[in-house]
Formats: C-alpha cells, sequence, structure tokens
C-alpha cells in the first residue's frame, strides 16, 4: 500500500512545485513591458511612496499566494467603491476618524476617532486599526477598508511614525495613544512633506511569525502599471460624468495629474 502512495504523492509534490514556479515567472513577467519613451513618462508622474500611501493596491507579500486575475478583479471593485465613499491618504501614525452605519445604534451611525496603529492586508480585505483610550480604557476598532458600513474616513492629522507597526501601544501607556474624540483636523500644506512624528517607544518586542517568509512582491514597472490602471479609470468615469473625483492622488505630489 506504501508502495502504490509514494509515487503519487510525489507526483502530486512535483506538480505543486511546478505551478507554484509557473506562478511566480508568469508574476514576474507580467509587469515587465513598459519600455521606452512611455516609462519615462510613467516614471515622471510616478507617485514616489505609492507602496506607503496605497498599501491596499499591492499584492500578497506571501510567496506563492498570488493570483494575478483575481488582483485585477479586486482592483475593479475598490476602484468602484472609491468612488462612492472618500478614501483619503493616510499612513499608520496618522489620525483618523471613521464614520460607520450600525443598525444597534439610536442615531444608525456612529464616529470613533484614533491613532491608526496598523495597516494590513491587501486587496478588499485590506484593514487598519485605530487605537484610542476613552474614560480610561483603552479601545481598538479594527475595519475593512472596502466595507459597505463605513460612510465616511476623515484625516484629522496626517503623519506618519518612525515604525510601520504600532500594535505595542497597546502595552504602553494610555497618554501615548490618548486623543479627545472631538479633535479639530489639522490641514496638511498640499506638496509638502510628510511629517514624521519622532516620538518612539523602547523596550517593547513586536513578534511576527512568518517574518522570514514575506518579501516586497512588486517592483517599480508593477506600480507604475497599476498607477495607469488606477487613471484610466479614474478619466474614464470622469469623462463619462460619472464623478469628478480624484482616486490617484498623494498629499507630497500634487501636480501628478499635469505630468
Amino acid at each position: 500500500m506504501l508502495r502504490n502512495f509514494r509515487p503519487k504523492s510525489f507526483k502530486m509534490w512535483c506538480n505543486a512545485r511546478i505551478l507554484l514556479l509557473e506562478a511566480k515567472i508568469m508574476s514576474q513577467r507580467a509587469y515587465r513591458r513598459l519600455s521606452g519613451e512611455e516609462r519615462k513618462i510613467r516614471l515622471a508622474r510616478h507617485i514616489q511612496n505609492f507602496r506607503e500611501a496605497y498599501p491596499d493596491f499591492h499584492p500578497s507579500s506571501i510567496y506563492g499566494r498570488r493570483n494575478l486575475l483575481r488582483e485585477e478583479l479586486e482592483r475593479k471593485d475598490m476602484l468602484e467603491r472609491r468612488l462612492r465613499i472618500d478614501i483619503p491618504e493616510f499612513y499608520v501614525g496618522s489620525i483618523v476618524a471613521v464614520t460607520y452605519s450600525d443598525k444597534k445604534l439610536v442615531g444608525l451611525r456612529n464616529r470613533f476617532l484614533g491613532i491608526c496603529i496598523s495597516r494590513r492586508l491587501e486587496g478588499l480585505k485590506s484593514q487598519f486599526t485605530l487605537r484610542n483610550v476613552i474614560e480610561g480604557i483603552g479601545v481598538e476598532v479594527m475595519y475593512e477598508m472596502y466595507t459597505p458600513t463605513i460612510t465616511k474616513i476623515e484625516v484629522i492629522k496626517l503623519e506618519k511614525r518612525l515604525d510601520d507597526d504600532l500594535t505595542y501601544l497597546i502595552d504602553a501607556y494610555p497618554e501615548y495613544s490618548t486623543f479627545d474624540i472631538h479633535m479639530e483636523p489639522t490641514s496638511h500644506v498640499v506638496g509638502k512633506p510628510i511629517s514624521i512624528n519622532p516620538l518612539k517607544i523602547t523596550n517593547l518586542r513586536r513578534y511576527d511569525l512568518i517574518a522570514d517568509y514575506r518579501q516586497i512582491m512588486t517592483d517599480i514597472d508593477e506600480e507604475l502599471l497599476i498607477e495607469q490602471e488606477m487613471l484610466d479609470f479614474e478619466t474614464q468615469r470622469q469623462q463619462a460624468g460619472a464623478t469628478k473625483r480624484k482616486i490617484l492622488r498623494s498629499a507630497e505630489q500634487p501636480y501628478i495629474h499635469d505630468l
């Protein structure tokens, strides 16, 4: 029985390895088609911090989980959602307020303000977490970026932190994540670099059990094509009169549409 099982399992293992290899080669080739003048034009209007500003548009960083067709379909749904609700640019460390609908509430809506301590996952599964200390109790709320229950996202203070993950604030003193829920928005001067808050809390350790398996799965060519896909979608809908909203934008590079 074992003799009959081993060749079959070995064949399945070989087929799986071949499929993974083909998927890796395909994903590498699919976004290496730009050259010449077209590449120069797109590089000129490329958002330098695209990976930070639009982490939800980046594919999975786990090897072997990419599916080009699924990624393309998800991006279309994400762009459609961005036409219906303004999803502003924000980062881990920014102060954000989210208004969402809840049928269990009297007013059917609720608003929560806090510091963004985490942005994770990609595509339609993209999530971000806000934290605030209210009446001495730490509260973390995780939102799915593209859920239809979110009706409004406001950036109260646009800034970055030295760390790209602030979940350790859960174990820090409350004053590090206490914010007035009626905090007034602070406007960012368009075209100016986004300020980086130098505050850093030491003596805390973070754990990532699959850190050794993560890798950046995109390169500059893939970013250029995703940007172009977003810009084409935006242009088509504007020409059709469906919206005047700009989806592709950057606080540090306000003139990317003019290039």
